[in-house]
């Protein structure tokens, strides 16, 4: 099985069943068999029968054990991936020779699921037609646009009920975020960069990020104006698709393409205005996630290294923009749960991270 949302639909799917017990494995690069036998091992007993050993589960549950990332692991200078040759003996023979006693061992009421992205992904080897030959196999690709706007604008329709007065432009919030996926994911590809890889998680920490902003208000009563929420829509877009491009050509063109989607589908606005640049949100000076202008953060930024420089290193810092761009993200990727980036810079640029929190 490869696509997204593998692991989650068979978790649902078998932990519904009562009659399968789930293992889920998580394989990488450095995975070897011993992994798979412990596992086994653990999970089941071995019986002496008048056919020979035999494994099972110890409980009377089928033991469903699901390898994730199942083409991870790395092969040796033979090009043999040592736990998939294990599975390969496994599924071919019903069992596997135990190597302290050359003694077979017969497997009964087990079963194994893999699930891997292609081989053409970063670190990825691609399964051995050996292996591939005793396994049937089922592609989940990406889901395609009407099946996007549907999932994603039961969410959208869901998020603006925060605000009543936003709520018919759900459809419009849809469509403007699928937009700008799908021409992202068109116009840039890993063969331009490895990490050039677009998928649906893109659109959910979208709404995601939208529903953190925007919850806070709503629970104290505040309401948002269309504009609010477009140039929020904007700030998410370009955190999300332009921060991880590489050349400033690139980031033109992702700046472009947000500004004349945000007019595609919400043109009652005036767009020069609601998102002029540059686009700038922060909690630092309200208990909301709302737009924030350059000066007021360059002059809130300024008093607190003040204290920081006269406290901590007795060194006057330089405030300029692009330190507080990249400020706001690092923040901004600190408060979000399991919130993750990375800093790059040659050595002595400042690219290394300290928490002073």
């Amino acid at each position: 099985m490869t696509g997204s949302g593998k692991t989650t639909t068979l978790n649902a799917v078998l932990r519904s069943l009562s009659e399968f017990d789930l293992v889920t494995l998580n394989f990488s690069s450095t995975t070897s068999s011993k992994l798979l036998l412990d596992t086994l091992n653990h999970h089941c007993k071995i019986e002496k029968t008048p056919l020979g050993l035999i494994m099972k589960p110890i409980s009377n549950k089928i033991l469903t054990i699901f390898a994730d990332e199942i083409n991870l692991p790395s092969s040796d200078k033979y090009g043999t991936q040592h736990v998939i040759t294990l599975m390969r003996q496994i599924i071919e023979h019903e069992g596997y020779w135990r190597s302290s006693d050359l003694s077979f061992i017969r497997l009964e009421r087990i079963q194994i699921i893999g699930a891997c992205n292609p081989p053409t992904d970063a670190g990825r080897l691609p399964l051995s037609n050996r292996f591939l030959r005793h396994t049937p196999l089922l592609h989940v690709d990406y889901p395609d646009t009407p099946s996007l706007k549907t999932i994603y604008g039961t969410f959208n329709r869901a998020l603006l009920k925060l605000i009543p007065s936003l709520r018919i432009y759900w459809e419009s919030l849809t469509d403007s975020m699928i937009d700008v996926y799908i021409q992202s994911q068109n116009r840039f590809t890993p063969d331009q960069q490895a990490h050039y890889i677009y998928s649906p998680r893109e659109l959910s920490r979208w709404v995601r990020a939208l529903y953190e902003a925007i919850q806070p208000i709503s629970s104290s009563g505040l309401t948002m104006s269309i504009e609010e929420l477009v140039r929020l829509w904007a700030h998410e877009a370009l955190r999300l698709f332009q921060d991880r491009l590489v050349q400033v050509d690139e980031r033109q063109w992702t700046d472009i393409l947000v500004d004349e989607t945000a007019s595609k589908y919400f043109p009652s606005i005036d767009i020069k205005t609601v998102l002029a640049r540059p686009i700038l949100f922060s909690v630092w000076l309200s208990r909301f996630y709302k737009s924030v202008s350059q000066d007021e953060l360059r002059q809130h930024i300024k008093g607190r290294l003040k204290v920081f420089y006269e406290e901590e290193i007795d060194v006057k810092l330089v405030t300029f923009d692009e330190v507080i761009d990249y400020i706001l993200r690092i923040d901004r990727v600190l408060r979000q749960s399991m919130g993750h980036m990375l800093i790059v810079g040659t050595s002595g640029a400042g690219s290394e991270l300290k928490h002073h929190y």
